[in-house]
């Protein structure tokens, strides 16, 4: 209970269906309610609005460490889970919500370094943001990517829309490029 919610209503599932039910069926429910547990926690994943750590290169979640350093003119955006069609909305209304209430903002940066899969429907929430942001003539750029997000983000054309998706990018190294 202490360490980690979830797994412990999965763990009581579990045991009230086992005890309820049988061995089999208590288990067969414990499987189905494990996957639901698991459909919930993806379906709204933490969406880091980056800041530079004091003293470092290095950039991390806002919320969790106030003490970042702001950036200037620029929203940085890490979700921290893979983008598929269960969460891709949730992502989209973050990042519109932020930049809703971010007016001064001349880039915006999608790191997507804790995303090791997208599917298509993750592809097209980028792209809808990219749209959005290029209606108001800012640009976006996404640092990051692993291999395979890559490779889907070139086949629905997101690389003419964002720049080169190059694997050494990181968030630094772009707003390093940018002063």
């Amino acid at each position: 209970w202490r360490v980690s919610r979830l797994d412990f209503y999965a763990a009581a599932i579990a045991l009230a269906g086992v005890l309820l039910f049988g061995i089999l069926h208590g288990i067969l429910l414990a499987a189905l309610a494990s996957v639901l547990l698991l459909l919930a926690r993806v379906s709204s994943p933490h969406v880091a609005f980056l800041g530079r750590v004091p003293g470092t290169n290095s950039y991390s979640d806002m919320a969790r460490h106030p003490e970042n350093e702001a950036l200037v003119d620029t929203v940085a955006f890490r979700p921290e889970a893979s983008l598929i069609y269960v969460n891709a909305d949730t992502v989209l209304e973050a990042v519109q919500q932020r930049l809703n209430t971010t007016a001064n903002a001349r880039l915006v940066v999608c790191d997507l370094s804790a995303s090791p899969y997208i599917d298509l429907a993750g592809a097209r929430m980028l792209r809808e943001i990219c749209v959005s942001l290029s209606d108001r003539g800012v640009p976006m750029r996404i640092v990051g990517a692993h291999g395979s997000v890559r490779d889907l983000l070139r086949a629905e054309g997101m690389e003419k829309m964002v720049g080169k998706l190059d694997r050494t990018l990181t968030v630094d190294s772009l707003l390093s490029s940018l002063n």
